[in-house]
C-alpha cells in the first residue's frame, strides 16, 4: 500500500493523548468532616503505583480511531504492479541558439557564450536530442538531427562541441525575432514529421540586447509547444559608447564645413568622459575633442580637422573601457563635390520664366556634395559625347534632327538616361517614329487653357524606382499639381511601354522604354507655365533629383552603407572588382547588379572603368544599443518562457498523476472514515456501560 501525503502520518502522534489521560490519576478534591472520626488518629495511606491502565479496551479503541483518521488523511491506495520506464515519457529536443552579432565582441561575452553552450550539452540526458544554431542578421543552421541522421546521439554531441570551438562572432546586427521564430517552427515541423511528441526547448545564449529586431514575433504566432530558456550574458562593468558622424546640411560650404559628431553612452555606464579624433587608419590627427556624456544620454559637438592635411577616413572614440571597442570606429569616405552635367535640347532662353529651361537651370543649387550644370543645345547643335564624358541626364523639349537622333541613340545604347517632354502636337507627330510609334488620339494645341479646365494625375505606379521615394502616405499626394494641357497619345504601336503615371482620363502622362542599355522616359506635358504647375510644386525638385540618381552611370548611389547591406552596382563597360578593407580583391561577374560581401566594417573600393570609387561600411546603429532586453518583453510577444523538465522529472510527474488517479478511483479513505465512525460508536457504548453505577437503596431511619 502507498500513500499520497505521508506528512499526515505525524497526526498519529495524537495517540499519546488518550494514553496520558489514562495514566493521570484523579484524586478527590472535596473534603468532608465526620463527627465520629474527630478524635481518631489519622494514618497516612499506603503508597501504591499511580500509573496503571484500568480501561485498556477504551484506550485501544480511542487510539485506533486516531490512527485510522491519520491514515485516511494520508489518502492510501494500492499501487498497480506495472512500473513506469523511460520509454513512457517523451524525449526532449534541445536547440541551442547562440547570438553571433557584433555586440558579442564586447569583453568576454563570446567566451561566456561558448562555456554556457558546452555546459548545456554536458547537462543533457542520454535520451535528449540536440541541435545547434547561430544567428546575426540571418539564421545559421550548424548541427541538426535531420542533417546528421547517420550519427548517434553521443556522436552528435561531440560534433556540437567541435562546432562550438569553430564559431566566431560576426559584424552583423541581431535579428532575434526571426531567429527565434525560425528555430521554433523547425523544431515543431521536425517533431510532427517524426511523430515523437518530444518536449521542445530552445536555449538562447547571448547578451539579448535592446537593439535586437523583434518585428517577426509581432506578426507571427509563437508555437505553444516550444519553450524558451534565456541565458543572458553580461559584461563587468556594463559599459558602451558609440560614435557617429551627422549628415551635413546642403547649405554648408565646403571650405567652412565643420563635421558634427554624436557620442551616445548607454544607461548604467560607469564612464562619462570620452575623446574623439579623426584618423587615417594609422595615426590620429592632432585635434582631439573631449565629450562628457552622462549614462543614457548623447552629446553632439564639432570635431574639426585641418583642410590642408589629407582628409581622414574614420572617427575614433577613446576611453570606452577595455573590450568595448567594437563600435568605436565610424568610417567615412572623404567628401568630394560631384560634377554633374545635364544636357537640354531646346531653343528657349534660360531667363524666360514661362519656359522649362528657366526652372531646370535653377533647380539645383551648388552644395558640398554636388554641382549641377545645364548645357543647352539648339536645333543646329550636334554634341560629340564620349561615353566617359557624356552628361548624366538629357532633357529633350524639341524635335531632334537626324544627327541629334544618332547622338542620342549612341548615348542611350551605352546606358544613358533621357527624358522627352512633348510640348506640342507637332513635336509628338515628328518624334513619333523615334519614340517607337506613338500616335495622337486627340489634338490639344487649339484648346484654350482655362483655370477651371485642368487635368490631374489619376494613377501613379509607386512601385516604379522613379516614384519609390514618394510611396509613403506623407509624400504620395499629387492632387495639387494641375495640368492645363497634355498630349493625348496612343501607345499601341510602342514595344513594351512601362506606363508610370496616367491622367484621370486614363491617357498616359509618363512612360518609359528600354533603349539598348539605357532608359528613355516620355512625358506628355511639360513643367512650363502653359502646360502645368509642376515646376511650382514641392514634387519638382525631388523628382529631378531622383532622375539624376537613377541615371548615375559608373557611380554608386551612396557612399555609406551598413554591414551586410547590398550595394547596387553601376553599369560598367569593363571588368569590375571590389577591394576589401583587408586589401583582398573580389572579382565581380559581368551580370552582377549588387555587391553583397559587405560582411565587415571598413572602407571598400569599387574598381571599374579605370576609376576607384570608395564607399564606407559601418555597424548598424541598433547594434550599439547594448542595454539588456527585459524578458517580460518576450512574454508580451507570446513566447512561452521556462525550462522543459528532464526525463526523470517527467517520469516523476507521470507517476504522481497515475498515483492520484489510482487513489481517486479506489477511495480507500472513505472506508477508513466509516471504520472510524463504527469504532466511535463502540467506544461510546462501552464507555457509557463502564461509567454506569446503580443507586444504593437506604433503609428507613428509626
Amino acid at each position: 500500500m502507498s500513500v499520497l501525503s505521508g506528512i499526515f502520518l505525524l497526526g498519529a502522534a495524537a495517540i499519546a493523548a488518550p494514553i496520558l489521560f489514562h495514566l493521570i490519576r484523579r484524586t478527590p478534591k472535596a473534603h468532608y468532616e465526620f463527627s465520629s472520626l474527630m478524635f481518631l488518629k489519622p494514618s497516612p495511606p499506603k503508597l501504591t503505583r499511580r500509573s496503571r491502565l484500568d480501561q485498556w479496551l477504551l484506550l485501544l479503541l480511542r487510539s485506533l480511531v486516531i490512527l485510522l483518521l491519520a491514515i485516511a488523511f494520508m489518502r492510501p491506495y494500492f499501487r498497480s504492479e506495472s512500473q513506469l520506464s523511460p520509454e513512457d515519457s517523451p524525449q526532449r529536443h534541445i536547440a541551442i541558439l547562440i547570438d553571433q552579432s557584433a555586440s558579442m565582441r564586447r569583453g568576454n561575452l563570446w567566451q561566456q557564450a561558448i562555456e554556457q553552450a558546452k555546459s548545456t550539452v554536458d547537462a543533457l540526458e542520454p535520451t535528449d536530442e540536440v541541435s545547434l544554431f547561430g544567428f546575426g542578421e540571418t539564421l545559421q543552421t550548424i548541427v541538426t538531427p535531420e542533417d546528421t541522421g547517420q550519427l548517434t546521439r553521443s556522436q552528435r554531441r561531440e560534433l556540437v562541441r567541435d562546432k562550438l570551438d569553430e564559431l566566431e562572432p560576426t559584424w552583423g546586427a541581431s535579428n532575434l525575432g526571426t531567429a527565434l521564430l525560425s528555430v521554433a517552427e523547425r523544431l515543431e515541423a521536425a517533431d510532427d514529421l517524426r511523430q515523437t511528441h518530444a518536449a521542445l526547448q530552445i536555449v538562447l545564449i547571448g547578451d539579448v540586447q535592446s537593439g535586437s529586431q523583434l518585428d517577426a514575433l509581432q506578426t507571427s504566432q509563437w508555437p505553444k509547444s516550444v519553450r524558451l530558456a534565456v541565458r543572458t550574458l553580461v559584461t563587468a562593468p556594463e559599459s558602451n559608447a558609440r560614435v557617429r558622424l551627422l549628415a551635413r546640411g546642403d547649405d554648408a560650404v565646403d571650405q567652412t564645413y565643420v563635421p558634427r559628431v554624436r557620442v551616445r553612452n548607454v544607461a548604467g555606464a560607469q564612464t562619462e568622459q570620452f575623446d574623439v579624433a579623426w584618423s587615417n587608419g594609422t595615426t590620429d590627427l592632432p585635434r582631439t575633442v573631449t565629450f562628457y556624456v552622462p549614462p543614457g544620454e548623447s552629446l553632439v559637438l564639432d570635431v574639426p580637422y585641418d583642410v590642408g592635411e589629407a582628409k581622414p577616413d574614420r572617427l575614433q572614440l577613446r576611453g570606452d573601457g577595455e573590450g568595448m571597442e567594437f563600435d568605436n570606429t565610424f568610417y567615412v569616405v572623404p567628401p568630394r563635390q560631384e560634377q554633374i552635367q545635364i544636357a537640354y535640347f531646346g531653343s528657349e532662353a534660360d531667363d524666360d520664366p514661362a519656359e522649362m529651361l528657366f526652372y531646370l537651370s535653377r533647380a539645383f543649387g551648388e552644395t558640398p556634395a554636388r554641382k549641377v550644370e545645364v548645357n543647352a543645345y539648339d536645333a543646329q547643335s550636334v554634341p560629340q559625347w564620349e561615353f566617359d564624358a557624356g552628361p548624366r541626364f538629357v532633357v529633350i523639349s524639341q524635335t531632334l534632327t537626324p544627327p541629334q537622333q544618332k547622338v542620342m541613340e549612341r548615348y542611350l545604347s551605352h546606358g544613358g538616361h533621357a527624358l522627352v517632354v512633348l510640348k506640342n502636337d507637332e513635336m509628338a507627330r515628328e518624334m513619333s517614329e523615334w519614340l517607337g510609334g506613338i500616335s495622337l488620339a486627340e489634338s490639344t494645341d487649339n484648346a484654350a487653357a482655362k483655370p477651371e479646365d485642368y487635368a490631374m494625375l489619376g494613377h501613379i505606379d509607386f512601385r516604379h524606382p522613379l516614384f519609390v521615394p514618394f510611396a509613403a502616405a506623407r509624400y504620395n499626394d499629387f492632387t495639387k499639381i494641375r495640368f492645363w494641357r497634355h498630349r493625348r497619345v496612343n501607345l499601341e504601336g510602342v514595344d513594351n511601354p512601362n506606363v508610370i503615371a496616367q491622367f484621370e482620363d486614363r491617357s498616359p502622362a509618363l512612360w518609359s522604354t528600354t533603349r539598348g542599355a539605357g532608359k528613355l522616359y516620355v512625358m506628355t506635358a511639360g513643367w512650363n507655365c502653359n502646360d502645368s504647375q509642376l515646376a511650382l510644386s514641392t514634387k519638382f525638385l525631388p523628382l529631378l533629383s531622383r532622375w539624376l540618381e537613377l541615371a548615375a552611370r559608373g557611380q554608386l548611389a551612396s557612399q555609406s552603407y551598413v554591414v551586410n547591406q547590398a550595394v547596387p552596382l553601376p553599369v560598367s563597360t569593363g571588368g569590375r572588382r571590389v577591394r576589401l578593407p583587408d586589401g583582398a580583391t573580389v572579382e565581380l561577374v559581368e551580370s552582377a547588379t549588387q555587391f553583397t560581401e559587405t560582411s565587415a566594417p571598413g572602407i571598400y573600393t569599387l574598381l571599374h572603368d579605370k576609376q576607384e570609387t570608395p564607399f564606407a561600411v559601418n555597424l548598424a546603429d541598433a547594434e550599439s544599443e547594448t542595454d539588456s532586453l527585459p524578458q517580460e518583453r518576450l512574454e508580451q510577444l507570446g513566447i512561452v518562457l521556462g525550462t522543459t523538465p528532464t526525463q526523470a522529472e517527467q517520469l516523476e510527474q507521470m507517476r504522481q498523476l497515475r498515483d492520484i488517479e489510482l487513489e481517486s478511483r479506489q477511495k480507500i479513505w472513505k472506508w477508513l472514515i466509516v471504520a472510524v465512525l463504527i469504532l466511535l460508536g463502540i467506544e461510546t457504548l462501552l464507555a457509557a456501560r463502564r461509567t454506569y453505577q446503580p443507586a444504593t437503596e437506604l433503609g428507613d431511619l428509626a
